[in-house]
This record gives C-alpha cells, structure tokens and sequence, in this order.
C-alpha cells in the first residue's frame, strides 16, 4: 500500500470519526423536537474558485531520458480556475443539519514538468483537468449566524494525460515518435473530504467558503510501441514491450459557493 492511500484512509477515517461525533451530538440535541428536528430543506448554488492539480508521474521501465532509471518519479503542478454547480439538501438534527449534496465543475486546470530530458531536450509531459463532480455527505453546526461544515464522499473527474517524445527525422529535424508518445482520456474515480463556512447574505441566499481536496490515486498507461524500436528498452531483450508510466493525481479546490434555499 503506497502513502497516498494510506493518508486517504487517515483522513477517511478521521472524518467519518468526526461526523459520527457531530451526529450523536445533534440527535442529542434534537429529542424535544422543539428546534425544528425532522424538517428537510433543499437548496442549489454556483461556485468559483482556485484549483490546484498535483501529478506525480512513475516512469515504471526507466525509457524516460537518456539516463533512465525504472521507477523514475516526476512530480508537477499547476493552478487555474475552476467553475460549477452544487445541489443538496440539508436534514435538521436540532443545531446540526445532515447534508447530502452534489456538484460539477468545468475546468482548464493543468500541469506540466516542462522537459524531462535536459540532455536530450526531446521529451515532455502534460495533465490536464477538464471536469470533475463529487457526491458527498456531511454535517453543518449552526454557531449563531455562521455555519461551519464538513463533508466527505466519492469523486469522479475527466483527465488529459500525454508524454510526447520527439525523435530526428530523415531530414535531421525532431518529428513525433508516434510509438512513445501518447495523449489518453480517462475517467478516474476517487475520494473527495472538505470543509467550510458560511453565512446568511439576503433573504434565502447564504456565502459559502470551502476547500476540497480529491484524490484519484493511481493508473497506469502504456505507450503502444507499434514498430517495435524499443524491444530491450522496456521489456526484455529481444521481446518488444510497451513503455509503462504511472500517473497519480491529486486536486485541491479553494471555492466561493452562492447558495440559494429552495423552500421550508
């Protein structure tokens, strides 16, 4: 089990401690049924806000480079802004709301090491956040005005992963090595945790400022390698192989949310 998942399941478990403590707390509270335990209240919102996109990418069979060594790690990041929409609904226990809520985002957030190769100054990497949602529950505890939340769940994001790899032409000049680069899409799923605050700003619009942060762990892509010139470089002698990378992406979000109630 590598780090990553072993602080995932840390902060899993201490937020889930966290909410079970909350919870007993507010069922405490609500027994009398005199502080509008029971109600339910459905509200929407939109949001925008600072992503920050964390990639650590494993060169598995040592190709990257002219020095390559597997198990080669590069680590990159990048910032952008991120937009979206929210939807929940919150359950009364006395002071504390029960909430389960939903969003999506749209996003150009990306990242990338610049050249992976000084010597050779032929070879890049690139990831790219194009959107993600998260379905979460969690608890509000009213503290006069202002309400302080915490909520956890699973997430899902769309990623653009690619390593580009240029190699001398017939003609001397760099040109795509069509076998050792590659540009892929995929969905990953992982977990989200975050908290926040906020606040009654005019009538049923309340403020809301939160910070999430995913993780969707790690995959693997393989470089496909269809003329065989790496046979010894990525696999054993004599037996073409493709070129593995490893790819492990983190995103934090610093959001402002405007949130408007829908109804008692």
């Amino acid at each position: 089990m590598n780090d990553t998942n072993l602080v995932g399941r840390a902060l899993a478990s201490a937020l889930m401690s966290l909410l079970a403590i909350m919870a007993v707390a507010g069922v405490a509270q609500a027994q009398d049924g005199s502080d509008g335990s029971g109600q339910a209240e459905s509200y929407i919102g939109a949001f925008a806000g600072l992503g920050s996109l964390d990639v650590r990418m494993t060169d598995l069979n040592g190709f990257t480079g002219s020095n390559g060594v597997p198990g080669q790690a590069f680590e990159y990041d990048g910032a952008g802004l991120a937009v979206g929409v929210v939807a929940g609904r919150y359950f009364h226990l006395g002071r504390l709301r029960l909430l389960f809520e939903a969003d999506g985002a749209f996003s150009g957030v990306s990242a990338t090491p610049g050249q992976l190769d000084p010597a050779g100054m032929d070879e890049t990497a690139a990831a790219e956040l194009r959107w993600a949602g998260t379905a979460r529950i969690g608890l509000r505890r009213s503290l006069g005005r202002v309400g302080l939340f915490v909520a956890g769940g699973v997430s899902v994001a769309g990623f653009s992963n690619s390593f580009t790899d240029l190699d001398p032409g017939t003609d001397s000049r760099l040109q795509l090595d069509p076998d050792d680069s590659f540009d892929e899409r995929p969905t990953r799923v992982g977990w989200v945790a975050g908290a926040g605050i906020e606040m009654p700003v005019a009538g049923a619009w309340t403020l809301r400022l939160e910070g999430l942060y995913n993780d969707f762990g790690e995959t693997i892509h393989q470089a496909e390698n269809r003329r065989d010139v790496n046979a010894g470089v990525c696999g054993p002698a004599g037996l073409p192989s493709p070129c593995r990378y490893g790819f492990d992406q983190r995103l934090a979000l610093l959001r402002l949310v405007l949130v408007r109630r829908l109804g008692r």
